[in-house]
């Protein structure tokens, strides 16, 4: 193929936009970054111009004349296979989003975007195909360049107050406490709150790791973005895709949270690592959420074992936190107890009491609770059921301590409680964000065309996320991905609600 006219040492970007003023905003923002740039309107000839010169990338947008932006890219990688693709466009959905991400798509982004963000991408994918070193793919010159050449600086950090140590290092909204054991762990989260790669929670059995999860990302420079959440029985590729979709619809950077990670199969560690490491199906994904994983003790058995990489766990627990057993809060189980129930009454549970005699108070306080929050969320929701008068009584958590029934066979079963009593259509994915402020940030169940596993997170997924109001304690915005009010959730959400409803597979 010839290439006539190419400077040696410059990426050649091929831009496809019907919208003559995204065009030239992107044709500019591309020159100016250094790069060689390739602009047209409509996508035969571009095509006709990917026939006579090569491009390492085309930025494409999908509403297109004669053909949309999955046809054309199809057409141009019969010309040329290599060619990295990026998405720039106003219509997608979360089916397109899901499809486009299993086609070996580098970027997928909502318009209008921010330039600074699809520079980055577009600089870091060039850098990643390995044709040319870092030097030649990257204008020195670029106004929004993320670091220039010959600068030592590095990303600013926006200034917090570090709380004393003497009090609680946030207003808690889900795990809550006032104890000694308590209150460091606040400061420990407080530390790492806004932390941009992986994120390690740790502890026994039945811990909230959700909940501690959603609070982070509350008091985090990610709190606008969505909160994603897989658990392991659906830890896989496809699913994953599914989960992430609202990351590329966002405004802002977003956080995944992924539970029983000590139970994963080889092929789900394979999985995991191309996940953090942005490849493969994953790379539309980079840099658009941070990573929180969950496990229990067990996954460090299981790398002494060698049923674990060794290498994989140190880098996912390089960054940790280990959540505090219930025992070592036992000044806070009473107050959780008496949280639990609040929450379930404004669920929509308008019988559930809300105080808790002194004698069945007592008991709790005295119980080390072997499986944690999840034993006692699943204790106090069973009692529930039994309660005859305004508190919940002795009688009450002794006849949900013994209940044998499917509410409490397992520890994470609590969830459940609220979710079979407000059936409703819900959109595929969890959304957690200040963009969709027509819609509370639940936990979603994501609906697909072939049977899978029922999910049932921790009581986190259910009993707080539609009910408690937002509480937010950082006014910081996500340094990721600026918010914008151009952006508006509440078309996509109504599209996917109706297909949810419907039945519609996606």
């Amino acid at each position: 193929m010839s290439e006539p006219g190419k400077t040696p040492g410059r990426a050649h970007v091929l831009v496809v936009e019907d919208s003559s003023v995204f065009r030239e905003m992107q044709d500019l923002l591309l020159r100016q970054a250094g790069y060689q740039v390739s602009s047209h309107e409509n996508p035969h000839a571009a095509l006709a111009a990917a026939g006579k010169q090569a491009f390492e990338l085309v930025v494409i947008d999908y509403e297109l004349p004669d053909m949309n932006g999955e046809q054309f890219m199809h057409e141009l990688r019969k010309l040329q296979p290599e060619i990295e693709v990026v998405f720039v466009s106003g219509s997608l959905t979360e089916e397109l989003v899901v499809r486009l991400g299993t086609q070996r798509v580098s970027g997928i982004f909502h318009k209008p975007t921010n330039p600074k963000t699809l520079l980055e991408k577009i600089d870091e994918t060039l850098a990643r195909h390995g044709a040319r070193d870092t030097e030649a793919r990257v204008g020195s010159r670029s106004p929004v360049s993320p670091a220039r050449r010959g600068s030592s600086q590095s990303p600013v950090s926006l200034p917090a107050v570090e709380p004393g140590a003497e009090r609680l290092a946030y207003t808690p909204r889900y795990l809550i406490g006032k104890s000694d054991s308590f209150r460091e762990f606040t400061h420990r989260l407080w530390k790492v709150r806004d932390f941009r790669a992986v994120l390690m929670l740790q502890g026994e059995p039945g811990s909230p790791f959700e909940l501690v999860a959603r609070e982070i990302a509350e008091i985090s420079i990610f709190r606008d973005g969505p909160i994603m959440v897989c658990e392991a029985a659906r830890f896989e590729p496809r699913r994953l895709i599914e989960v992430l979709a609202p990351s590329l619809l966002s405004h802002d950077a977003g956080t995944l949270v992924v539970t029983g990670v000590e139970s994963f199969t080889t092929e789900q560690q394979k999985t995991l690592e191309n996940l953090m490491t942005g490849r493969d199906v994953f790379l539309p994904f980079a840099r658009r959420f941070r990573l929180v994983l969950a496990a229990t003790a067990e996954l460090s058995e299981r790398v002494d074992s060698g049923t674990f990489g060794e290498t994989l766990y140190y880098k996912a627990s390089a960054l940790s936190v280990t959540v505090p057993p219930l025992r070592d809060m036992r000044g806070d189980i009473v107050a959780n107890a008496e949280h639990i129930l609040a929450r379930h009454r404004e669920a929509g549970h308008s019988a559930t009491p809300l105080a808790i005699a002194a004698d069945a108070a007592g008991w709790m306080a005295a119980q080390d609770w072997p499986g944690n929050y999840a034993e006692l969320a699943r204790t106090v929701l069973n009692a529930v059921r039994f309660v005859q008068g305004d508190e919940l009584t002795s009688a009450a958590i002794s006849a949900g301590w013994s209940s044998t029934d499917d509410v409490a066979a397992t520890p994470m079963a609590a969830a459940a409680v609220t979710e079979s009593n407000h059936a409703e259509a819900r959109p595929p994915f969890p959304i957690a964000s200040a963009i969709a402020t027509e819609s509370a940030p639940p936990v979603v169940r994501v609906q697909t065309s072939t049977p899978a596993p029922s999910i049932r997170h921790s009581p986190a997924g259910q009993l707080f996320a539609r009910a408690a109001a937002p509480a937010r304690v950082i006014a910081t915005k996500s340094l990721f991905r600026p918010a914008s009010s151009h952006y508006s959730f509440a078309s996509r959400l109504a599209t996917t609600l109706e297909m949810a409803g419907s039945g519609v597979a996606h």
